[in-house]
Order: structure tokens, then C-alpha cells, then sequence
């Protein structure tokens, strides 16, 4: 850096922080038929300059074996690189964009993501550190028909809900809104509150029910979890030759197939089950539309799922907390056939429960008590004749709330350089939602998804 130690403060990381996604970056891409580049420029660096988590660099702590973010203080050095912000100009490129209506159910191509980040981005924390790079890069394509703004961070710095704030930082500072920046610490509250809760005795179970789940499809991080894993994501780009897919449902279709939902799992008593919860139901059991009935195989489902508003009710400053914040949840054994058998609102009130099962102080500490008798680490198993899907319901963190003063045609999302098989994302676009396969779906299930959504356009009743 271009700064001393003495005009700095440092940010520490958590373990969460470097628990695997510290290899990767986020992309999120917004389509829009104009921007005013240089004001989004500017926009981004005073960002930065009021923020100055967001100007800082990334690096290795020696001493600790911890990533950790030397943040400038005061007045920057004569040219210090606050952001990454390129451009390209493409007039003869056109992207497919499809028409977005409050009764749209409609499958929607995905632009690669090319024109949205610069192929010098970069993704793991190692990198980061080791360019003395600038946390925040930016990258807008102008083309014949669109501008794609692609906005990238460091996924071992922040989650969903961290990559919020940041779009809010931006579209504050470029909108002339009013806005206060999150408090920088020169300790990590998460990191402290897990130890405790480590060290601590148990509150509840050790191996409360959602935990059991867990231990049940995660496995512990070594060559042979690693290449199984890997294989699983070469069998289906190589074999199954799977593409990126992706379905907007505008608002109309959504309160539809949301009032329907809840309504059947009020009128059994079921309990309450969200907007989410009845989109990812959906989505996972359309996909098996055709197959589901004959399928003999299992399905795994899990989803990283934000610690912030279980820990906030002893400590507040969670609620503003940026980093990693998640720990997954896994639901319990499931066949295909019983997906696809049982009711939308059912499957729906599987991933409630599964959620409310990790939100809670004994899942939390047994999750970190179990997590160093595998090694420190966990990732998704991997077995023959098992569907294994992931998810991440973005919502909450509001990454689509960039006002560039132009209407939102597309709002995308890219984990790179790796990601699982079977991921998807759900995110908000103009009112409706956008549920968006990024690593990669079937093409049969694919089709099977469009049949759904051929169906809701024809006004029929939805079938699932």
C-alpha cells in the first residue's frame, strides 16, 4: 500500500471469512439502456472515500494466519486508487432482452458475463493481497441496444447482505441521497462471539435436529471430498451439458402462487411459510415437472443462511455487521419422488423449518463445536444417485436497489471463478423476482420449468 501502518487501522476477518469463500468474487450485473459512466465513477469513489472499508486493501497477517483489510485514515496519498472502474464500447453487440411485465412467468436469457466485469478481475483474497488491489471494481459495456454494469467483490470480504450496503453506499453517492456508512472495528464482533459460544457450555442439544442434517450431507474438506465434489461439477457441464437458466415471475404471478401457498398452509395449520420459501419450493419442483414421479433418486437441499438477526438480540451491532455472516443449513432426507409428490406448500414449510432450525444460539454453537472434529472445514457431500441443490435467497440484502436514472431491464448474478452444481440465486427485479440458475441447470429440467411457466401464462391453475 501507498499508506503507512500509522495512517491505517486494520479490519480483521473471520474464519467464516476464509472458510472457502475467500477463493471466489461476486459479480452482480445490471442491464439498463443507459448509465452516465463518469458519474457513476465519481459516484463510486466518494463512496469509498466516505467508506473507507470499501478503499482498503487486503492482506495476510503472518503472525495470525488471518486475511484482515488495512483500511487509509485521514487524507489519502497523492494517487491512491480508491476503485477499479473500466469500461468497454461494443456498438455493434446486442444482447436479448426480454419484455418484463407484472404478469410475466417467462424464462429469460442470461448475458455472459463478460460485459459485466473486466477479464482482469480479480477473485480469491490471495489475490487481492498479493496486487495490493483495489476491493470495489466496477466495469460497464456499452452496447447497441443496453448498457450492463457489472459490480464485483471479493466474496471473502462480504456476503449478500454486506454486498448490500456497498450497493447502497453507491447508489447513495450517486443519487444525492442521505446515508450513513457501517462503523469500522479493529476487532471482528463475529469472530469473539463464536469463540464464546464455542467455549461455552451448551445451551441446548449438542447435536440439535438441523445440525443432524448437516453432519449428514456435509462432509469434511480433504482430496477425496474435494475431487468428488469436482467430478459431480464435471458430470453435469460434460455429461448432462448443462446451461445457465433463469425465470422472472412478475408481481401479479407471484402473489398468485404466494397467496395460494399460504392459504393451504394456513387452512391445515401448517404455520407460516415466506415469499422465499414458496419460490424455492418452486423452483426446485418444477425442475422435476417431468422426472420426479420416476426418479429413484435422493435429494440433498441446502443454503447459506445469515447468523445476523439471532446474534443482534445480544448485541446490536450486528444488524450493520458487513463480512461473512452465514452458516449453511441442510434439510432432512427427502427422495425425489417425495418432492415431487407432496404439495407446493409442504415442500415450501421444509425450507422454513430448515431455516429456523440454524437461527438459533444451539445450532450455531454446535456447528462450531462439530465444525474442528472434521478439520476446520465442510463442504457439500457428494453421492451417486443424489440430487444435491443450493441455494441463496439474496433478498434481504437488497443488491438490486441501484438507481443508474434508467429502467432496469436485467439484474444477474456470477460467482467465479467455481461454484457448485445445482446453484441458484433469488433476487428481486422490478417488483417480481428473478430465480437464476448460475452454475448451471439440465436442459430437460430446464424444459420442464418452461412448461410450468407456459401454463401460469395461459392462466391455467399451477399443477405442482
Amino acid at each position: 500500500m501507498s499508506s503507512t501502518d500509522a495512517d491505517s487501522l486494520v479490519v480483521p476477518l473471520s474464519g467464516i471469512d476464509q472458510n472457502g469463500v475467500h477463493t471466489s468474487s461476486i459479480t452482480f450485473g445490471y442491464v439498463v439502456r443507459e448509465v452516465n459512466a463518469q458519474a457513476l465513477e465519481d459516484a463510486a469513489n466518494r463512496a469509498a472515500e466516505e467508506w473507507r472499508l470499501l478503499a482498503g486493501r487486503v492482506e495476510w497477517n503472518w503472525a495470525k494466519k488471518s486475511y484482515q483489510i488495512r483500511v487509509p485514515v485521514g487524507a489519502l496519498p497523492e494517487g491512491y486508487v480508491l476503485t477499479k472502474f473500466t469500461t468497454s464500447h461494443l456498438p455493434s453487440t446486442k444482447i436479448p432482452l426480454t419484455p418484463l411485465t407484472a404478469n410475466s412467468a417467462t424464462v429469460i436469457e442470461k448475458p455472459p458475463v463478460k460485459y459485466f466485469r473486466h477479464s482482469a478481475t480479480l477473485n480469491s483474497l490471495a489475490d487481492f493481497a498479493s496486487k495490493k488491489a483495489p476491493i470495489l471494481s466496477l466495469h460497464v459495456s456499452f452496447l447497441a441496444n443496453c448498457a450492463c454494469v457489472g459490480m464485483t467483490l471479493p466474496h471473502g470480504v462480504f456476503d449478500a447482505t454486506g454486498m448490500g450496503q456497498v450497493v447502497k453506499a453507491l447508489n447513495s453517492c450517486l443519487n444525492n441521497l442521505p446515508w450513513v456508512p457501517p462503523k469500522l472495528s479493529t476487532s471482528n464482533i463475529l469472530t469473539e462471539e463464536l469463540k464464546r459460544l464455542k467455549e461455552a457450555k451448551n445451551i441446548g442439544e449438542a447435536c440439535p435436529p438441523g445440525l443432524a442434517n448437516l453432519q449428514r450431507d456435509f462432509s469434511s474438506v480433504n482430496v477425496k471430498n474435494v475431487l468428488s465434489l469436482g467430478s459431480s461439477v464435471a458430470t453435469e457441464l460434460f455429461w448432462h451439458r448443462v446451461k445457465p437458466g433463469a425465470i422472472y415471475l412478475g408481481p401479479r404471478v407471484v402473489a398468485g402462487i404466494v397467496a395460494r401457498a399460504k392459504k393451504q398452509a394456513a387452512d391445515e395449520g401448517k404455520g407460516w411459510i415466506s415469499t422465499g420459501d414458496i419460490l424455492v419450493a418452486f423452483f426446485i419442483k418444477a425442475a422435476y415437472l417431468e422426472e420426479g414421479p420416476s426418479s429413484l433418486n435422493s435429494i440433498r437441499v441446502s443454503a447459506a443462511v445469515s447468523l445476523r438477526k439471532v446474534l443482534a438480540t445480544t448485541n446490536r451491532d450486528f444488524e450493520q455487521y458487513s463480512h461473512n455472516a452465514l452458516l449453511p443449513l441442510a434439510f432432512p432426507p427427502l427422495t425425489v419422488q417425495q418432492v415431487s409428490a407432496m404439495p407446493l406448500h409442504e415442500f415450501a414449510l421444509i425450507h422454513r423449518q430448515a431455516i429456523d432450525c440454524v437461527r438459533n444460539i444451539a445450532y450455531i454453537q454446535g456447528y462450531e463445536k462439530w465444525v474442528p472434529t472434521i478439520g476446520g472445514a465442510a463442504l457439500p457431500a457428494r453421492d451417486r444417485k443424489v440430487d444435491s441443490w443450493l441455494l441463496s435467497n439474496q433478498v434481504v440484502g437488497g443488491v438490486d436497489k441501484l438507481d443508474l436514472g434508467s429502467e432496469l431491464l436485467g439484474f444477474w448474478h456470477w460467482m467465479l471463478p467455481f461454484m457448485v452444481d445445482h446453484a441458484f440465486t433469488v433476487n428481486k427485479l422490478r417488483d417480481g423476482y428473478i430465480l437464476d440458475g448460475f452454475s448451471g441447470i439440465r436442459p430437460s429440467r430446464m424444459k420442464a420449468i418452461e412448461k410450468v411457466l407456459e401454463s401460469l401464462q395461459r392462466g391455467e391453475p399451477l399443477v405442482l
